[in-house]
């Protein structure tokens, strides 16, 4: 029988192949390696003395669908000196181990791709518990803090928590971190751990509208700025609108209610970007004819908007900013009031995003990613595996 295909396939190279059998359900190889002189690890004497033999059945990586087990039989050499047992040295699996180290490959391989445990389990031929007992060695603590630290809090429902904490590298989008919990004692903790040195290397930090991030950027990096992501601090904005739709059209008749709401995607869309002349028109009819607040709430969205996303210089995108600011702080219509304010008590950190570009767009992009996971496994309860699954998501 031809073995030397065989060797290559499934890397027995210096093995002795003396039987292969395939079923429709298994490929089953069974090896062994030439009798050589081995060293005691007892006294180092040399030896070729055999004590015994026993068969180890090794998973290998499936072939065709098909489970593969290689049965070993390894020889227990004896020392004559001192009479020390000991198995032969081998290359087919290392020590404690009953897979194969292209099974391993393979199953952190498929660790990357969205799939369960479970569909990983099946596709490899192992147990999912095999699987979760690897997951642990996986994670890794990090021990470096970013240039541009962002964090985001995400609805992980894991470790005994409702929501889990990202920390992402603003400037090359991977993943830093995984924290269990995002109470304000806990996070606390965890950023009380590096050393000071560390947390300096911090220069930016970027959050959302929570005061518990702010106080803990003021208190743990003290060389960082802190910028207010874009997203959350213009979402104020565009609520003021869609609250005003929302009252506007609970006001309506049966009949022209339902043809209402359908204007929430023109009415938070950037004029500028609506090409359709119909659309446009139907959008001055609804600004026109319906509500008065209404028409001054999108009229400074757009405002704010083009102060936001213009080619000016930032001194003046600044100064613009500010205006918005002091114009909406005695507004007729109350959330432009109450959206003024807060961006009052956030000025600081909305000019920092203004200044210096940055923003939580990559960290919303993971927890998209760990949602979709989520959807996919039905939840993962231990923090640890899930945390060693985003990790390898990236």
């Amino acid at each position: 029988m031809q073995t030397n295909y065989i060797k290559d396939l499934f890397n027995l190279k210096g093995a002795i192949i003396k039987n292969f059998y395939e079923s429709n359900e298994f490929i089953k190889i069974n090896v062994e390696l030439p009798k050589k002189v081995h060293i005691c690890p007892e006294c180092g004497s040399l030896t070729s003395k055999i004590h015994d033999y026993r068969t180890q059945i090794i998973k290998d990586m499936p072939l065709r669908l098909k489970k593969v087990l290689i049965y070993y039989r390894k020889r227990r050499y004896e020392c004559k000196d001192c009479g020390k047992s000991f198995f032969e040295d081998n290359d087919i699996v290392r020590k404690y181990f009953r897979t194969t180290s292209s099974l391993l490959e393979c199953v952190v391989n498929q660790l990357k791709y969205m799939l369960p445990i479970k569909s990983i389990a099946n596709n490899c031929g192992v147990s999912q518990y095999y699987i979760s007992r690897l997951l642990p060695y996986l994670t890794f603590k990090t021990y470096t803090l970013p240039k541009v630290l962002c964090i985001d809090e995400f609805k992980g429902n894991s470790g005994g928590f409702k929501y889990n904490v990202i920390l992402i590298d603003g400037e090359t989008h991977k993943i830093v971190d995984i924290v269990k919990c995002r109470y304000k004692h806990y996070l606390a903790d965890y950023f009380r751990s590096f050393p000071e040195d560390v947390r300096d290397n911090v220069k930016f930090f970027v959050t959302d509208l929570w005061d518990t991030y702010r106080d803990l950027a003021f208190t743990f990096f003290r060389h960082a700025k802190v910028i207010a992501d874009n997203f959350h601090y213009i979402r104020y904005a565009t609520k003021v609108v869609d609250d005003l739709r929302k009252q506007v059209q609970s006001k309506l008749p049966a009949d022209s209610r339902k043809w209402f709401k359908h204007s929430r995607r023109l009415l938070l869309s950037r004029r500028c970007k609506i090409k359709n002349e119909e659309d446009l028109s139907q959008l001055n009819y609804m600004l026109i004819n319906f509500s008065e607040d209404l028409r001054i709430a999108y009229r400074e969205k757009e405002k704010l908007l083009d102060i936001i996303h213009s080619d000016d210089n930032i001194s003046l995108k600044l100064k613009k900013f500010n205006d918005w600011i002091f114009y909406n702080s005695t507004s007729s219509v109350q959330g432009l009031r109450e959206c003024a304010s807060t961006y009052h008590n956030w000025a600081v950190e909305i000019r920092n995003a203004i200044t210096y570009g940055y923003s939580n767009g990559p960290t919303e992009g993971k927890n998209n990613k760990i949602k979709v996971y989520k959807r996919i496994c039905f939840g993962v309860r231990n923090f640890n595996n899930f945390k060693a699954r985003i990790m390898f998501l990236e």
